[in-house]
């Protein structure tokens, strides 16, 4: 008999020791590597440019208004929102995990059989089942981890929506800047025609110079239909983010934006913080973590009670009972042993999709750092060779009305200052969307309000 206490006692200390480990919290084991973002990072920036609140950065108060309009209206967004309420219920249903379960189920009987007989229960019955190996806790924790995951999912539309909103809104800014141009070019070239006209008319041109000429017009009044066209699908597709019918988008002029200054990085742990994908990535593991935990807990039995009490009538009399059970799971045991083992493979799986995430923002910020550097770097040449063709056109103009040049040169001359024109601001608007994705990239548009 002392032999049988022993080994019972001996029984359950190992079930304990064992169960240690289903009471632990999660913490992360993944590697976060110091050159995630390659040789961009000045190591004395203690800041991170994504930390900045967005209105500091993208100062015009048009784009400012539409994108709150767009956080406060946007569908996604809303959604979002209602999810984490929806993981927020579940935290609470999982904690009353640790209460029992009351139902009142009251019962009447009458019968008839030489004479009538009445009886009734009122009793409240009571379920409880005992998580004493963690499952009620691991439990709570997963849902309170998906709850934080549903916050760093709504960041993430925030970053997306609002990053989505400045393109689009200096896509239109651009557009007009090319209409302008089209539009000028429009005027020069006309008044290139009735040169060409005049000059026909003495004698000096042929008539396949006029037609020329003539052609050429027609096909920029076809890029100006073009881009109006192209700039009312824009802000039709804004308004859409906006959560609201098309309309026009008041907007600044091309010339207003102005770049910042110094672009701080931070570093590169600094993406953890601000980076909502990377969050999540990191979420993802947890979740897997309690996946592995709740996996784990089911090789554990469980001890339910349950009971009742209350009041008979007829005849009247109190009643109560208690029942304890206790499941040991036995012949599950090949089941529960690859619901483990897929588990501890989800939670492999969670940290390589973590540490990719790492790389994958590295390279974005790498990337749009290069680009921000790159654009500007062409800005100064793109100036150069627009004012240097803008000056040959002039000359070439000047000699065709004299009769000292060809019609062909001041076409030559004419196109290549309205593809060089469009060029720069092609690149100045790749400057812009290159800072709005390095931006986005550090985690920018989702430290502000809306949040």
């Amino acid at each position: 008999m002392k032999n049988k206490h022993i080994y019972i006692l001996v029984l359950a200390g190992m079930i304990l020791f064992s169960s240690c480990n289903l009471y632990r919290k999660y913490q992360s084991d993944a590697t976060v590597r110091s050159d995630v973002m390659g040789d961009v990072v000045n190591p004395q920036d203690t800041v991170s440019m994504g930390d900045m609140d967005w209105r500091t950065v993208f100062t015009d108060p048009l784009l400012q208004n539409l994108i709150e309009t767009a956080l406060a209206n946007n569908t996604d967004m809303r959604s979002a929102k209602l999810s984490i309420e929806q993981a927020q219920n579940n935290v609470k249903s999982a904690k009353w995990g640790y209460a029992p379960t009351l139902y009142f189920s009251p019962s009447a009987t009458y019968a008839y059989q030489g004479g009538s007989s009445f009886s009734a229960r009122i009793p409240i019955n009571a379920s409880w089942q005992l998580g004493i190996f963690g499952q009620t806790t691991t439990g709570v924790r997963k849902a309170k981890a998906q709850v934080a995951y549903e916050e760093d999912y709504k960041q993430a539309v925030q970053v997306s929506l609002a990053a989505n909103v400045a393109n689009l809104y200096y896509t239109l800014v651009m557009l007009d800047r090319e209409l302008e141009i089209e539009m000028q070019t429009q005027g020069l070239w006309e008044e290139s025609l009735e040169t060409t006209r005049a000059l026909y008319d003495a004698g000096i041109y042929e008539s396949p110079a006029v037609y020329q000429m003539e052609a050429s017009v027609a096909a920029v009044k076809t890029e100006i239909l073009d881009l109006r066209n192209t700039i009312l699908t824009t802000e039709a597709s804004l308004c859409n983010l906006l959560a609201e019918p098309p309309h026009h988008i008041e907007r600044a002029s091309f010339g207003a934006f102005q770049m910042p200054e110094q672009l701080h990085l931070g570093l590169p742990v600094r993406l953890l913080d601000a980076r909502p994908d990377v969050r999540m990535a990191e979420r993802n593991m947890e979740l897997a973590y309690y996946g592995t935990q709740s996996a784990r807990q089911d090789f554990y039995p469980t001890i339910n009670i349950e009971g009742l009490f209350g009041a008979a009538f007829s005849p009247a009399q109190l009643i109560g009972q208690a029942v304890a059970s206790l499941t040991q799971p036995i012949f599950a045991a090949g089941k529960l042993t690859a619901q483990l083992k897929n588990a501890k493979l989800n939670q492999e799986k969670a940290k390589m999709e973590f540490e990719q995430s790492l790389l994958d923002a590295g390279k974005e910020v790498y990337t749009y750092l290069h680009n921000c550097q790159t654009a500007g770097q062409k800005a100064t040449l793109f100036e150069g060779r627009v004012n240097s063709l803008q000056q040959a056109y002039d000359a070439t103009s000047s000699l065709m009305q004299h009769g000292s040049t060809t019609y062909l040169e001041v076409l030559n001359a004419q196109e290549s200052l309205l593809t060089a024109q469009l060029s720069q601001v092609q690149n100045q608007y790749e400057a812009i969307e290159a800072l709005i994705n390095l931006y986005t990239a550090l985690g920018g548009f989702g430290t502000s309000s809306g949040k």
